[in-house]
């Protein structure tokens, strides 16, 4: 009974995603690559990651690279650093399109009255990418803000 038991469970999860692992690491690289060029404030590598009809929607409405890097020219000259926490990445393809959600928490640091504080939001993007030609780039991302909380920060020797 008990083996029967397994190869159930064994066979649903294989069931589950026609993925290899090779497709979803293709989705985990560029999600993290937005994280990263955001944090790192280097908007113009965009292009490597983001189709030039890219759209951020979900309290947003930008439309191309162009203006998305718009938005992100304001948040630098807004937060003085940025540090993006990707959790869970869950989504699958079908055919060269890539349906998922990304859980995340960013946190924003800024100056106000004189003390340092930090905004941390949870955040939940559903994801849409496309593969053309062998690369996979973000075609869309909706923003889903989950909470917000701001604290001040400790001062720093």
């Amino acid at each position: 009974m008990k083996k029967i038991f397994f190869l159930i469970l064994a066979s649903q999860t294989f069931f589950i995603s026609a993925n290899t692992p090779e497709q979803n690491n293709e989705a985990k690289k560029v999600i993290y690559k937005y994280a990263e060029i955001v944090d790192s404030r280097s908007f113009d590598e965009f292009n490597l990651i983001m189709w030039p009809e890219f759209s951020m929607t979900g309290g947003y409405d930008l439309k191309g690279i162009e203006a998305f890097e718009g938005a992100m020219g304001y948040l630098a000259t807004t937060y003085s650093k940025t540090m993006h926490f990707i959790g869970n990445i869950d989504g699958s393809w079908d055919g060269d399109m890539y349906q998922g959600k990304t859980y995340c928490i960013a946190s924003h640091i800024f100056e106000e009255d004189g003390a340092m504080k930090k905004l941390d939001m949870g955040i939940i993007y559903e994801d849409t990418l496309e593969r053309r030609e062998g690369k996979v780039k973000f075609l869309n991302r909706n923003f889903n803000l989950q909470w917000q909380k701001t604290e001040t920060l400790d001062k720093l020797n």
